[in-house]
């Protein structure tokens, strides 16, 4: 492992290299006061340049913020939207539901069963536009008479617990629905 052989050979004057000299350049100088202006008008439009980047900068930064409140508003109505659609076919359901509760043969069936109840075998009708009788001294002593005739009492009151009875359980089947 050697090393190559170099080969070394005195320099003649061809191979040295030239002698530098210095020149002076023939550039002509500029006063100084010139070259501050051309600084200041340099640095003037450098400003200009810069206040024209900031406006279209912060134009750019408006456009992007008008964009994204209207992709968030449009996202917002579209939501909304969906809501309205979804409302409203629950109210339709509930509508149907409550037509469906409220049919006549429903009423029926369930006052039947629950209530023992039964289409009535004769109706009776009162009429409350006549004047009532005048009161006098022999029918307030009648009175006690006709209150121990206790049935016509009894099946007044029974009528009135079995409506309302029944009153109670069509507002809780029914609820209070709202008719549109």
């Amino acid at each position: 492992m050697g090393l190559p052989a170099l080969r070394h050979e005195a320099q003649t004057e061809h191979d040295r290299r030239p002698h530098l000299r210095l020149v002076k350049p023939h550039v002509e100088v500029r006063p100084r006061h010139k070259s501050g202006a051309s600084h200041s008008a340099a640095y003037e439009m450098y400003i200009f340049f810069a206040v024209i980047v900031g406006v279209f900068a912060l134009l750019g930064v408006g456009r992007v913020w008008l964009s994204v409140q209207a992709a968030e508003a449009s996202i917002d109505s579209g939501q909304l939207r969906r809501e309205i659609k979804s409302e409203r076919y629950r109210g339709d359901m509930l509508e149907i539901q409550q037509s469906a509760l409220a049919t006549p043969s429903r009423i029926q069936a369930i006052a039947g069963t629950t209530m023992g109840m039964a289409p009535a075998s004769s109706v009776s009708y009162l009429d409350l536009s006549k004047s009532p009788a005048p009161i006098t001294p022999g029918a307030i002593a009648d009175a006690p008479r006709a209150a121990k005739s206790g049935v016509s009492t009894m099946l007044a009151k029974a009528l009135d617990v079995a409506a309302g009875e029944a009153q109670i359980l069509l507002v809780g089947d029914v609820g209070l629905a709202s008719s549109r």
